[in-house]
């Protein structure tokens, strides 16, 4: 990018236009007729061949001698310049933070363009026409002060005092409307300087959990005492010199949680933005939860949960933030410009859903998060109870990274104990359900016990391979050595396909290696599952947790917030319920057919 002094009284600037044209983008010229101020980084709204699109401003310079004479000579058979119709959205790409993502397009092989526009909100780049996404301020009423000499007030104005005072000292005018007080009323009271007024942000409470507000509207939360392993691992942190990243390592019921909460409170009051990441949308309820509950109103959440024009207005507030900030999000909130950059965390970094396969482009969260920590001098926290290999390959002394382990739980609270349930064996003895025999008595006994269960299913559907009860055969591919998955047509048919080369055979009603007739499709999707539980455990209540009943903004948190308040004893869902949800309540967890995980 290059720049020109712009003296306000000479004639307009000229700006070049990054435009979504083609596969790559392309530059246009434009003129900033209107003097909108427009410079360097900058987003605005343009018109090609008429039709209104947004572009970045990549460069800008004073206007031509030749288009000055084109202004005066009307008659010329030049055509002047476009003008830049309005400006979007000022200082939205930085030099520092566009040099970055140009390093990482070289990375993932595709053009800084296209990388640019998979980093910006939906619709900062193309020819889609922004809504006005600016948040709603509302009016504000509340008790002040007020001097003992004040006389009495009239009955309809003590009411409205006392239902001030009952509402914790203030209530959005609108509701105090709701409640029968009429605007006249308010001002009069107002007036009386018993109480004040103030426009301010309305809390959307849908997207947030009433404990919370709660705990926002009261004090925030203390920092609990930590452990010793939990001191170290600070320690360890802290003596990491900038650009480094560090392995969080600890076994689940640790308090890693607690580690980051710690972590990101330094760097808050050393004025650096924390950037905390998980894997699935299912968790991020969870963490934003508790990070709301220790610092407030810092707290932000970015991910594709969220709707548009909520990411853009966080991605604004990110851009020229009051105060230090906390963002919660998925991968793709690796890209927001948070600047000074403290802190970035990878909980549950050996998830494989850190990684984007499709579409374009294709990158991983963690290997972004570690070159950002270097350009910017930000540090990195990897939390997990089973690191992935390409961290442990980092470890010090042959990598960069730095370790610190958590062995023991909270309170010194022992590892759960895993019971393997052979289903051949349970078959053998004449068991042919789908749920083994001591599962069933285990969950049967639940609410008697006031205690929840998680059940997992290792998928969502019915995308099932051909296995053997009998002796645990799995029909393979011969070519790829894959489990071939069944499919099935009109009227009945099945065949067998391999996803890698397309090879296909028919289904066999033998096992080819014990002759068993127990031979058929498995895969059970959570449906099934809670179908047969339901029909199984009378009196014991159930509710399914995936893709299909956590739809909408916050279908997750929902979910887990009638969960939590014991609306169901059993949990039944897919692999979102295995990355660390807290229920305290919750003492069994079972995988069903965990070997299906192979296949």
């Amino acid at each position: 990018m290059t720049s020109a002094s712009i003296d306000s009284h000479s004639h307009p600037a000229e700006v070049d236009v990054w435009l979504d044209v083609g596969k790559e983008g392309r530059y246009f010229t434009y003129r900033d007729k209107h003097r909108l101020g427009v410079d360097l980084g900058d987003l605005v709204r343009v018109r090609l061949r008429g039709r209104p699109m947004n572009g970045l401003v990549v460069a800008k310079r004073t206007s031509s001698s030749e288009l000055n004479q084109i202004e005066r000579n009307p008659l010329s058979f030049q055509t002047p310049l476009a003008e830049v119709e309005a400006l979007v959205q000022q200082s939205a790409v930085d030099s520092q933070w566009r040099d970055w993502l140009e390093d990482m397009a070289v990375n993932c092989h595709i053009s800084p363009f296209r990388m640019m526009k998979a980093a910006l909100p939906p619709g900062w780049l193309g020819q889609r026409k922004l809504r006005n996404i600016e948040s709603k301020k509302l009016w504000w009423v509340f008790l002040v002060h007020s001097p003992s000499e004040l006389n009495s007030l009239p009955k309809r104005q003590e009411e409205l005092e006392n239902f001030l005072r009952l509402s914790g000292s203030g209530a959005w005018q609108k509701d105090l409307h709701n409640a029968g007080f009429s605007g006249g009323l308010i001002k009069s009271f107002i007036a009386t300087g018993r109480a004040s007024r103030e426009k301010r942000q309305l809390i959307n409470k849908s997207h947030v959990s009433s404990n919370v507000l709660d705990a926002c509207s009261a004090e925030l939360e203390v920092p609990q005492n930590l452990t010793d392993e939990q001191i170290a691992a600070i320690q360890v942190f802290d003596a990491q010199p900038p650009g480094n990243a560090l392995l969080l390592w600890g076994i689940t019921g640790s308090g890693k949680t607690e580690v980051y909460l710690q972590i990101a409170s330094k760097e808050l009051a050393a004025g650096r933005n924390c950037l905390i990441l998980a894997p699935e949308i299912g968790l991020i309820p969870q963490l934003v939860d508790r990070f709301l509950r220790r610092f407030g109103s810092k707290v932000l959440e970015y991910h594709s949960g969220c709707s548009e024009k909520e990411r853009v207005s966080t991605w604004r507030k990110v851009l020229s933030p009051q105060t230090p900030l906390v963002v919660v999000g998925t991968r793709s909130a690796v890209f927001l410009p948070l600047s000074p950059l403290g802190l970035i965390v990878l909980d549950e970094e050996h998830d494989s859903s850190y990684k984007q396969e499709s579409p374009m482009p294709c990158y991983h969260a963690r290997d972004m998060a570690l070159k950002r920590a270097v350009k910017t001098g930000a540090k990195v926290v990897l939390g997990s109870a089973t690191p992935s290999l390409s961290t442990w390959k980092s470890l010090e002394p042959d990598g960069p990274i730095s370790m610190a382990r958590l062995n023991k739980r909270i309170s010194d609270k022992p590892l759960p104990t895993v019971h393997v349930v052979d289903m051949r064996q349970e078959l053998a003895a004449g068991h042919r359900r789908l749920i083994s025999r001591p599962l069933m008595e285990q969950l049967s006994s639940l609410p008697e016990a006031g205690e929840q269960a998680i059940v997992l299913v290792p998928r969502r559907g019915f995308s099932s391979f051909l296995s053997c009860r009998s002796c645990g055969e799995v029909v393979q591919c011969p070519h790829c050595d894959v489990a071939l998955t069944v499919h099935r047509g009109g009227k009945d048919q099945q065949w067998l396909r391999c996803h890698w080369c397309d090879h296909r055979s028919v289904v066999e009603t033998l096992c080819s290696h014990c002759n068993s007739t127990a031979f058929k499709p498995f895969g059970a999707g959570t449906q099934r599952v809670m179908d047969h539980l339901v029909k199984e455990l009378e009196g014991v209540r159930f509710l399914r947790f995936d893709r299909d009943t956590t739809g909408g903004r916050d279908g997750h948190r929902h979910l887990l917030e009638k969960f939590a308040s014991g609306e169901a004893d059993v949990l039944i869902g897919t692999q979102m319920l295995a990355k660390g949800i807290d229920l305290p309540r919750v003492t069994i967890a079972a995988v069903l057919a965990a070997d299906g995980l192979l296949h």
